[in-house]
């Protein structure tokens, strides 16, 4: 089982889909947990139809991976943003360890110790892909294409930069801790800003989503007499088409680059 894991995550989708794991900090088998929701979509299909229809219970099946998904992206988000909240001390503990005369790798390994997660988990990370005999240079970049984002990829290049020109790295990333600080104080203003706005489309999205489900509840087979025909059939597409352009559309404006 873990050969056959191992040769599908080496490219295509479940290379991709177990990269989508790593970011949200998920050490699960991306074989069993495709397999599960697999499994999971069968089973509400087979026993949806009893209660809620043909049409309803296939609407649901598919809204499983979308979900999943969904809390994928988000959980791989919040790590993300848990991660450059603590880029100011990270940067501080590797200025203050360089400045003590220690070497990068050094430095990196007491981070991924003293550090909570997941700055920690990361560090920890990186220290073994040094032991390994990758270079600063690849693990960094390798960290910076696990959480991408403008902060990291900022000391990512600052250490690799003064690690190959041998400047004073401790007075660079002294200086670049206090503007990772000032940052993340104004990302936490804008989310403050914006959770409002974003909520309440969500809670509009699944308001509609539970409407229609609830309506095929209380009278069963409704979406399936709607697919009988082709006005209903027509109705169906119109209204699955501005739920997911809705959706779609209420996530760009939601989204501030900071």
């Amino acid at each position: 089982m873990k050969r056959i894991e191992g040769r599908l995550t080496v490219k295509g989708p479940f290379a991709v889909f177990a990269r989508k794991l790593v970011s949200a900090g998920l050490s699960w088998s991306p074989l069993g947990t495709f397999s599960t929701l697999v499994a999971v979509m069968v089973l509400i299909i087979i026993a949806g139809q009893v209660i809620l229809g043909r049409v309803s219970s296939i609407i649901i099946a598919a809204m499983v991976p979308l979900a999943f998904f969904q809390w994928i992206s988000r959980r791989s988000v919040q790590r993300k943003e848990g991660f450059i909240s603590q880029l100011p001390e990270l940067a501080r503990i590797i200025a203050n360890g360089n400045a003590a005369g220690l070497s990068i790798g050094r430095c990196l390994a007491m981070a991924g110790r003293e550090m909570p997660e997941p700055a920690g988990q990361e560090m920890r990370r990186v220290s073994r892909e040094l032991d390994l005999g990758w270079s600063v240079d690849q693990v960094l970049t390798a960290l910076s294409e696990r959480l991408p984002s403008r902060e990291v990829n900022v000391l990512v290049h600052t250490i690799v930069i003064q690690s190959r020109t041998g400047g004073a790295l401790s007075d660079a990333l002294a200086d670049i801790s206090q503007t990772l600080e000032d940052r993340k104080e104004l990302r936490r203003e804008v989310s403050t800003v914006i959770l409002g706005s974003a909520v309440a489309g969500y809670a509009v999205i699944g308001i509609g989503l539970g409407a229609v489900v609830l309506l095929n509840f209380l009278q069963p087979g409704t979406l399936d007499y709607m697919a009988g025909s082709w006005a209903g059939r027509i109705l169906l597409v119109i209204s699955a088409t501005l739920f997911v352009m809705g959706t779609f559309l209420m996530r760009i404006v939601s989204r501030i680059e900071v």
